[in-house]
């Protein structure tokens, strides 16, 4: 078949995806993980790198949707802050926890748009970036002392562990204790939560499982003749895998139980 014949056959799913972002959401969700995946794209003549923005939500009763698909040229937090506000245009009233990366401006624009939402910074993205310049003979040694950190009983505790790596650590890389502690409240917010909880939300491990989905299918595809091929190809690859990421949260029936207890009437209300 011609490239033509496919783009025209292709064609008759656009509608769908532009009623399927623009549809009403739920008035509250338990969590929403944010993060962006790259592809390149043609445009005027030339290939550039596009950022897709991928809001995953977890509704009151546990199920997990893909809240929106935003296509823009670089990732920002502004641009971060404009699609924030599109949620709340469709209906988001409330979210009760945000994961996102270590993005520059991240809190700041989140607050602006849900000021009552706490705000998880990613673990993992953390250690990543914690690590990136640590010798490897060491890295094994650091990534320990720093679980010993985040997987603490309390806040008291992952203070002793944290004086305790920089004790450790300080001298060979001074660099790693300072960047924790100047993102000590954003990395430690699950702290006030149990161990469900705290699974569900100290990492954007969720989005990127979804972005694994979407690489799957396209990791042969070297650039993209416009946005609109882009986003056909991505919607189309979500609805064939609602399987893998359409499902309930694991262990929902505890994580409820602790929401009830820790939110009260503020969740409640949504169930």
């Amino acid at each position: 078949m011609s490239a033509g014949t496919i783009s025209a056959v292709t064609e008759r799913i656009w509608p769908e995806i532009v009623e399927w972002q623009q549809r009403p959401l739920a008035a509250c969700y338990v969590m929403v993980f944010l993060d962006a995946i790259h592809y390149k794209v043609r445009e005027d003549g030339r290939v550039i790198s596009k950022a897709i923005y991928t809001c995953y939500g977890v509704s009151p009763d546990g199920k997990r949707d893909v809240l929106g698909l935003y296509l823009n040229e670089s990732e920002g937090s502004r641009q971060w802050g404009l699609i924030l506000e599109d949620l709340k245009r469709r209906g988001v009233i409330d979210v009760l926890f945000f994961c996102v990366d270590g993005l520059t401006g991240f809190k700041d624009v989140i607050n602006q748009v849900f000021p009552l939402s706490l705000i998880q910074r990613c673990i993992v993205h953390m250690i990543r970036t914690s690590t990136r310049f640590v010798n490897y003979r060491d890295r094994r040694a650091v990534c320990a002392d720093l679980r010993t950190i985040y997987t603490s009983a309390d806040i008291r505790q992952a203070e002793i562990a944290l004086h305790a790596f920089g004790q450790r650590w300080d001298k060979k890389y001074k660099e790693i204790r300072p960047k924790w502690e100047d993102n000590w409240s954003e990395l430690m917010a699950f702290m006030d939560y149990g161990q469900d909880i705290r699974r569900m939300i100290y990492t954007t491990n969720a989005v990127e499982a979804l972005h694994r989905i979407m690489r799957k299918v396209t990791k042969s595809k070297g650039a993209w003749s416009n946005d609109k091929g882009l986003l056909k190809q991505l919607y189309l690859t979500l609805q064939h895998n609602e399987k893998s990421w359409k499902r309930k949260a694991f262990n929902w029936i505890p994580i409820q139980r602790e929401l009830v207890d820790k939110f009260g009437e503020r969740y409640e209300k949504y169930l």
